[in-house]
Order: C-alpha cells, then structure tokens, then sequence
C-alpha cells in the first residue's frame, strides 16, 4: 500500500493542477484536504473508535470527498469573473450556487454511512465513523476556509483610483499595476 503512493500523490497533484491551471489553488486544495485528514482523526477521537487500518481507509476517502468540495469552490470562483477579480459579493454567490451540490454529498455520504456507525459492530465504525465525521466537518472547511484563500492567493483585487489617497505615476504601465494590491504585478501575470 505504501509503495503505490509514490505513484497515486503524483498523479493526483498532477490531476488538480490541471483542473485549475494554478499551483497556489491546488496548493490551497491540498490544504483543505490536510486539514479534512486531521478532522476524521478528530471525529474518531471524540467518538473514541479505535485507529486502525479501517480508520486509515476511511480517512483517505474522506480527503477524497473533501478535495471535491474543494474543486468546486475554488473552479466556480475561478470561473466568475467577478469573483476571480476579488468581489466579496460574487464570491459568496458562487460559494451559496456551489453549496446545493456539497451538502447533499455530505449529507448523503453521512447518511450512508450512519448505520455503519451505529450497528456496524466491531469492524465497520472507525471506517465509517472517519469517512462521515470527517466530510461532515471538512465541508465546513471547504466553505469557510477555500473562499478566504481564494481571495488571498489568487484573486485581483481592482483598487479603486484615489482610494489611498496617493498618486502613482502616469505612464502606461504605472496606471495598469495600480489596479493590483500587490507589487508583484510583473510575477503574478508570469505565474498565471
């Protein structure tokens, strides 16, 4: 199992970064999915259910749903324009218009698993209880904690002329770089 994961984390890193054209959102992604692995961990040491190989199964599925989660956010968001240029109101829109589709997964996910918590005798409540607990709460991360990192590692946040209080220059280049927050304009053009 672990000699095949020198394989599967590649592909996987590789599969997200495609998806988003970007290595500071999948960057944010695996964040997310970090942070699912030590809630699952949570779920089973509130609920006290053994760790084990089951429990280490259903902790790798939970990341797998919460990646999802992930993906949808951050795509939607990359998708509106308006959001992706740092509009706090379109990125709530996206984050509400995304929300139907990952509550029902956790919700469903959750469900199917309840049984499996609550009389699946010995062997099934730690997988079960790490999958459920752990796409339960990382859903909470997902919406969040995805948004906030969004805004922050990718998103252009136009400012508004004069807002400062400060002239910038007059030439071409210096009235484009003035509708970046960052100094960086040159370096964020080159990493998109």
């Amino acid at each position: 199992m672990i000699g095949s994961l020198g394989l599967i984390i590649p592909l996987s890193i590789a599969a997200v970064v495609l998806t988003f054209n970007s290595f500071r959102l999948t960057a944010v992604t695996f964040v997310v999915a970090i942070l699912s692995a030590g809630l699952s961990l949570l779920a089973l040491a509130v609920f006290q259910y053994p760790f084990g190989i089951n429990a280490i199964i259903g902790v790798i599925g939970s990341i797998g749903v919460s990646i999802n989660a992930a993906i949808i956010i951050l795509t939607g968001m990359q998708q509106n324009t308006a959001a992706a240029n740092g509009d706090r109101n379109a990125m709530v829109d996206v984050v509400m218009s995304s929300s139907r589709h990952i509550v029902s997964t956790t919700l469903t996910t959750f469900g199917g698993f309840l049984p499996l918590i609550v009389e699946g005798g010995g062997f099934w409540p730690p997988f079960a209880m790490s999958i459920a607990g752990g796409v339960l709460l990382s859903t909470v991360i997902s919406f969040y904690f995805a948004p906030p990192m969004f805004a922050l590692v990718y998103a252009r946040r136009k400012v508004a002329s004069g807002e400062d209080g400060m002239s910038r220059g007059t030439d071409k280049n210096d009235a484009e770089a003035d509708t970046w927050s960052n100094d960086n304009y040159q370096q964020a053009l080159a990493a998109e």
